[in-house]
């Protein structure tokens, strides 16, 4: 285990200006640990902090997003947790030299591991490289775009649909936000975290616990297809749900009476 303290600066124009508090580091070759400490943030209106992994590239500052820590006024108190699973792809484990914390009214802070100033000005978000069908789609209208979803689906045979869909019975779900999940044990907290997670959080608004009487499941809102389907079990949401509408009250942005609306599941500790 690795542990160790940065501080935590304020960055303008590419150099750091002011020291604003630190960080508390622990890692291994499969998990990290940030503490982080900061005050006299200044923020203002929007109250909130996205978190952002990064490393360089080509001379490039790639970011990848975290999160955000919700109203964080001018004093922070936060831990994040991430794995490889959190890096992106696992590759880029290994390369993270650091965090940064942005909000779009003030300058951006930044701790970084080898203690050494950071060109942090002009970072790009890491997005996931795009297989050749999803690359032709994104130039497509999109109507053609829904045209296509619906062919693909129509063209699947019957068996799989149903052996995909896991219909529940005597189970318990509660509608839960993202927060809830520090109800967990510590462990499971680097959930909240996950990019699947939080991309099904943003689009809906709201997450499920499920009691099945032999566990816990956490899951995330979405519409079944395919090529989702790949994409939830590469971030450990290997299960759909179909939901029956009596079971759980939803609002319209949350997925109500949405086509293939349910929740990817993993299990989690209770």
């Amino acid at each position: 285990m690795r542990r160790f303290i940065r501080y935590l600066y304020e960055y303008r124009q590419g150099q750091r200006v002011r020291n604003i508090g630190f960080v508390k580091v622990e890692q291994d070759e499969k998990s990290t640990s940030v503490h982080i400490h900061g005050k006299g943030m200044r923020l203002q209106g929007d109250q909130s902090l996205r978190v952002f992994l990064f490393y360089t590239e080509n001379g490039r500052c790639v970011g990848v997003c975290q999160g955000e820590i919700e109203k964080a006024g001018p004093t922070v108190s936060y831990c994040l947790t991430y794995t490889d699973e959190d890096t992106g792809k696992p590759d880029n484990y290994p390369l993270i030299e650091g965090i940064i914390l942005e909000n779009d009214s003030v300058p951006r802070f930044a701790a970084v591991w080898n203690d050494m100033p950071a060109d942090i000005s002009g970072m790009e978000e890491w997005k996931p490289e795009p297989e050749p069908a999803e690359m032709i789609a994104e130039t497509a209208s999109e109507p053609a775009e829904a045209a296509k979803y619906k062919e693909e689906r129509e063209e699947l045979p019957q068996e799989v649909e149903i052996e995909t869909y896991i219909e529940p019975s005597a189970v318990q779900y509660t509608k839960i936000e993202r927060q809830d999940i520090a109800r967990l044990p510590r462990c499971e907290w680097r959930l909240a975290n996950n990019s699947f997670l939080l991309h099904g959080y943003r689009n809906y608004h709201h997450l499920v616990f499920v009691d099945d009487g032999d566990g816990r499941w956490l899951g995330v809102p979405g519409i079944y297809h395919p090529r989702e389907a790949r994409a939830a079990e590469a971030f450990g949401f290997p299960r759909f749900v179909k939901i029956d509408s009596q079971e759980i009250e939803l609002t319209g942005d949350e997925g109500k009476d949405v086509e293939d609306f349910g929740y990817w599941c993993r299990q989690v500790r209770s």
